[in-house]
Order: structure tokens, then sequence, then C-alpha cells
């Protein structure tokens, strides 16, 4: 069976059930809520991007999710990649369809 692969930034904030739970100092995470990413947090976004794209999407996701940039650094690879996924959606709605 092929697993679907392609996300759609979907609207509103993202619940995201880690896969792979986590504690850090002192907190567990067991899931992220995300809120829709807004004009600033693109900017910011490429901004980082220019020197660390994985940074930029870590600084981001954090912002989003309202947690410091290390309990992101925490997640799991298979966690921050689904994350990112979801994040990556919004970008691909900014290209045009000839790119996509």
């Amino acid at each position: 069976m092929s697993k679907n692969t392609n996300v759609e930034a979907e609207s509103g904030p993202k619940r995201f059930n880690l896969v792979k739970p986590y504690e850090y100092r002192g907190t567990r995470y067991d899931m992220l809520v995300a809120r829709e990413p807004k004009v600033r947090d693109l900017r910011r976004f490429l901004k980082v991007a220019e020197a660390d794209s994985i940074h930029a999407i870590e600084v981001t996701l954090a912002d989003l999710c309202s947690v410091d940039e290390p309990v992101i650094g925490e997640a799991s690879i298979k966690d921050f990649g689904i994350m990112k996924a979801w994040f990556e959606g919004f970008l691909a709605d900014l290209m045009p369809d000839s790119e996509r």
C-alpha cells in the first residue's frame, strides 16, 4: 500500500501527536500545537534560511508552537519531518503552479 506523502497546508492550529514523545527540562511533550504561519514568520524564516535552512525551520516551528528552540531540537527526526512537511505546505502555496 502506498503512503500519501503530499501534505497540504491547513488553516488554523495544527496538532502534532508526537510519534516519539520526549521530556525536556522536566516537561513531557506528547503533542505540540502550532498556529498558522503569518507573513512575519515567513520573513524571519527566509532571513535565517540564508545561513542554515534546518535551523530556520527549527526557529520557525518553535515560534509557531510557542516553545523554546531547544524543545524542537529534542524532537525525533521523524516528528521533525512531519512538522517540517506541514510548514513547507504553506511555502508551496506561495509558488506558481508551474513550479510545484
